[in-house]
Formats: C-alpha cells, structure tokens, sequence
C-alpha cells in the first residue's frame, strides 16, 4: 500500500492535431481534422458577421436566427424535420465579431445533412410571419433579463468600459424588436455572409469523400459583388476606474461586476493575464473563492475571467451578494488585486494552479468537439499558432517574479471599473 501519492509530472507538450488546410474554389479556407473512433462528423461555418458589424441594433443576431426558419425549399418546420429525421444536430452562435453554424451529423448522413444546411447557408427567406414570432418572443425575454441584476450588470460592464457608442458596448433595449424588417435582414445577410468573411472547420471521421463533399456544396457560397465594407472603426479605449452604482428596486441581491479593458489573445502578456486570472478567481479554489466565499460568506460564488474578442479584451469580476455586503466584496476584491500587485505567489500555489491549468488545457484538446473548439477559436482570433500550445508553455515556465511584474501592469485596483445593480 502507498503511503504517500506518486509526484505530478506535468506532459513535456500537448498531443496538438494539426488540421489539413485546403480552399474552395470561392477562396473559403476549409481546415479538417480526421480525429475519433466514431463515425460522426461536425461541420461549421463561421462568417465575420458579428453584432459589432451591424447597422441597426439587433440585426445580426437576428438574420443568424432566422435563417433556419424557412428556405427556398423547405420551411422553418421542414428544415427542423430533416435534422432530425437524420439524427442531425443544428447550432448556431453569435458573439460580436463571428457568426456561426455548426452541424453534427453521422458520415453516412452527412451528404443529405449538408444539403439542408447549404439552403440554410445560402437561400434564407425570413419569412415575416416568423420574424414577427422572433421578435415577440425576444423582446419578452429581454424585458424579463432587464429585471435581473446579473443581466444588468453583465450589459453594464463593457459599456462603461468600452461606451455604449462603441461596438463593443452597445446593448439592446426591447423596443428595437419592434422595428426589424426582412429588408435589413436580407440585407445583412447579402453583405456578411459570403465567401470572403468565411471559414469552415470539419472535425470527426473526415476524409477525402467528406472534404470534397464539404466543398461541393459550399463553394457555392458568393464571394462579396464589391469592395467588402470596412468594420467600423474602434477607437482607442483607457482604463478608467470609473464607479457606478444602479439601483433595482425591490431586488433581494446586488450584482456586481468589476474589471478594466485588456487586450486579445495575440497580446505577448495575454497568457500571462490568464493564468494571474485563474489564481484571482478562476478555480474553484481561488483567491476570490476562498476569501469572499469560504471566509467572509458573502456569495456562493465568485468569478474572475478573460473575455477576448478579436481585437481587444477585457478582465470580468462577478459576484451576486446580499446588498448590505456589496461594499465590503468591493473592498474584499480591491485586496485580492494589491495582494497580486505586492506580494509573489508562493511555491505551493503556483505549482497547484499549473497542474489545474495543464489539466485544463488538455481537457480542451480531448476529442473532435474540443479540437473544433480550439481550432475555431485560434482562426477566430487570428492567431497563427495555436493558443493552447502558447498557455501551456507560459504554465510550464512562468515564475512568480514574472507574474508579478505582470499583475503591476495590469491589476491594479485603481485601473478598475466597477459597477453594481441591486
């Protein structure tokens, strides 16, 4: 029997796939990765169709919606029957820079699956019946999130961060559900969705027959008619340290959310900040977590994380508290962020954080789905090696000495915006 557990050795590099890079005949880049033991395949799509490229408050988030809601061949029930008569998954996601669809299909069906997502893809109709469902049924749903603290402030943040002027923080109010039209939605999709803004990522069982396939029916994707629009342009952004304070009346908690504006991940300190994130607040037994939970009792929980978009970032705190504990957890916060700046992180919690960060990152490479991820996310960011093979070797290397003059840089309190609803 052993009486004392075997050390950790932490993996000299990660088992990192590369994908088989080919274009279309449109120019759309198709990255495969033939990867799993099962014969199912996951396709998606990804236009840099965003919300920050939008005209009018809530049109891509709607065009990426309704695009599945009815075709030139097939209505919005027809296209969820042929799914799901395959045993096919449909997804979509938006965030401010990408659009994405994606599919899961079993290789044997993929042909007939790729043929319903390619009259998703290229033949929408936005019927106005539907449209006007969607934006019914959104515009309760966003006035139900308006009444919830965390909502509130999570909205909050990056428009005092970035302003609400700035794409990066501009929110929605309910009534701009009302005035959506097809017109603009036809055409966001006319100038968003097209060859030139797109790339397509095939994990699974793909081979040759699966990448040809995939390009029989997305080469078809038009290439712009001129000149692609510009993105708007985004103007420098300084942290500001601003405080605010939202009153919600009748709320039993308050919300808060504190943080300052970063950078992307092609940054040379953006690994770094990540890892100085995690010991901050990103596990379950981090600083934030033992002291604002576990010793003073304010919250059930507490968060600090990175968000990236593709061309800056920013640091999020949050925490939902009793209202009579919000200054103290700001206070409490404020300490945890000096402790970073004045002190080096011993031994002891450095080497438990890089086992939890090099468990972490494999566990985001295990499998075709998590590859996908990863390799969608790199493209995404634009960076030319992988991400993951960057935060594994800041993990393996990085001192407490360079963390520190990292969080000098970045983490201190003054530099922090903080806002709280409740």
């Amino acid at each position: 029997m052993r009486n004392f557990p075997p050390p950790i050795r932490l993996p000299e590099a990660l088992p990192c796939v590369q994908p088989v890079v080919s274009r279309l005949s449109n120019g759309v880049a198709l990255h495969a990765v033939c990867a799993g033991s099962q014969d199912v395949v996951r396709v998606s799509l990804s236009f840099e169709a965003g919300s920050r490229f939008q005209r009018r408050m809530l049109e891509a988030g709607a065009t990426l919606a309704l695009l599945s809601e009815g075709t030139g061949r097939f209505s919005g029930a027809q296209v969820a029957e042929n799914f799901d008569f395959l045993g096919s998954s449909y997804e979509q996601h938006l965030d401010k820079d990408f659009a994405m669809l994606t599919v899961y299909s079993l290789a044997r069906r993929l042909q007939k699956t790729l043929e319903t997502l390619s009259e998703v893809v290229l033949h929408p109709t936005f019927p106005e019946a539907e449209l006007r469902t969607y934006c019914a049924k959104r515009k309760q749903q966003l006035r139900i999130d308006k009444e919830r603290v965390a909502c509130v402030a999570r909205e909050q943040l990056p428009a005092l961060l970035y302003g609400r002027s700035h794409p990066y923080g501009a929110y929605a109010e309910p009534e701009q559900y009302d005035v959506l039209t097809r017109e603009w939605l036809h055409s966001f999709h006319g100038t968003f969705f097209t060859a030139d803004r797109c790339f397509i990522v095939a994990t699974g069982r793909v081979g040759e027959r699966e990448r040809r396939m995939i390009g029989d029916f997305f080469e078809q994707i038009p290439c712009s008619p001129g000149t692609p629009p510009p993105p708007p342009p985004l103007p420098a952004v300084e942290p500001s340290g601003k405080s605010v304070a939202i009153e919600k009346r009748g709320a039993v908690q308050s919300a808060l959310r504190v943080g300052r504006v970063m950078f992307d991940k092609s940054h040379p300190d953006f690994a770094a900040v990540h890892v100085l994130t995690v010991i901050l607040g990103g596990y379950f037994g981090s600083r934030l977590m033992r002291n604002i939970r576990e010793s003073k009792g304010y919250t059930y929980g507490i968060f600090a994380s990175p968000v990236t978009y593709r061309h800056t970032g920013y640091l999020s705190i949050g925490a939902e508290v009793g209202r009579e504990f919000c200054g103290a957890t700001l206070e409490e916060i404020s300490k945890e962020l000096q402790r970073l700046c004045d002190e080096p992180i011993s031994d002891d919690e450095l080497a438990l954080v890089k086992n939890h960060l090099c468990g972490e990152v494999m566990r985001s490479l295990d499998g075709p789905w998590a590859i996908a991820e990863s390799v969608i996310e790199d493209l995404q960011s634009g960076l030319t090696t992988s991400y993951a093979e960057t935060l594994f070797g800041t993990i393996k290397s990085v001192t407490a000495a360079q963390l520190q003059q990292v969080a000098q840089k970045y983490f201190h309190p003054q530099s922090m915006t903080s806002v709280t609803v409740g």
